[in-house]
């Protein structure tokens, strides 16, 4: 692959992440495959989105120009033979044998450019907003609760109020822990499993629960509750400030 081949494969790839056709996994997954080895062994990819050649010289990456790549000189008429002088049919010439093509040293691992880890940084912020808004909420919430319990039961025993900001506490524990949770995995499995119940009377009953096994980037698997539009390779990830799992559907 030369650079115009990398270069039209980018556009191409660009539009397709732009247009929501492809994942922005399966994005960096095809232009990590866009790399173009230059006369002098050098190892040249474009950057995400911007399209910026980098050049892997002295063991990091740096933005540079690719060289030009100008097209061989076509090939002189053949001279036509004189009529009274037949001429000889030409002899071919031998091929020169093509000389070994140094392969460049791999990176260990494949860096990004700085570039590209300053914006995927840009793009992850944000979650200290949502953090905020969710722990206002909950402040609301359990401020009713108190006041309700307060005018109804508050004078009459007050040990009730001491309860309520025992729940408040707890729930304020599990709040956080969900906010500073993030992982991302792929749906590896979906199972409907018998999970016994108690109801208010102290009743116990079974009932089918589906659940589905993600398998997480570090290679550990997480079994939780699945949607209804969940299915098996799609892709889940879980932002910090965030309490909601955000659904990838695979593409087909």
């Amino acid at each position: 692959m030369d650079f115009n081949e990398a270069e039209q494969r980018f556009r191409f790839l660009e539009d397709q992440r732009k247009r929501g056709a492809i994942t922005p996994e399966q994005y960096r997954a095809e232009l990590n495959l866009l790399r173009v080895t230059d006369a002098h062994g050098r190892l040249w990819m474009p950057q995400e989105r911007t399209g910026q050649w980098f050049v892997h010289e002295g063991g990091q990456w740096r933005a540079a120009q690719p060289p030009t790549q100008t097209p061989p000189p076509p090939p002189p008429p053949p001279a036509m033979p004189s009529p009274q002088v037949r001429s000889r049919p030409a002899q071919p010439q031998p091929q020169p044998r093509p000389q070994p093509r140094p392969q460049p040293a791999q990176p260990q691992p494949q860096p990004r450019p700085q570039p590209v880890q300053a914006q995927q940084q840009v793009e992850k912020g944000g979650g200290c907003g949502k953090t905020l808004l969710y722990l206002v909420i909950w402040a609301v919430i359990w401020a009713i609760i108190g006041v309700v319990v307060f005018i109804f039961w508050g004078h009459e025993e007050p040990v009730g109020m001491l309860g309520v900001a025992l729940a408040a506490f707890i729930s304020l524990v599990i709040l956080l822990a969900t906010l500073s949770s993030a992982w991302s995995g792929t749906v590896q499995d979906l199972r409907i499993e018998k999970v016994r119940r108690s109801d208010d009377e102290g009743y116990s009953y079974t009932e089918n629960v589906l659940f589905a096994y993600v398998r997480r980037d570090n290679g550990k698997v997480k079994k939780m509750r699945a949607m209804p539009q969940w299915q098996v390779g799609d892709r889940l990830v879980k932002n910090r400030g965030e309490s909601h799992v955000r659904h990838y559907p695979a593409q087909s």
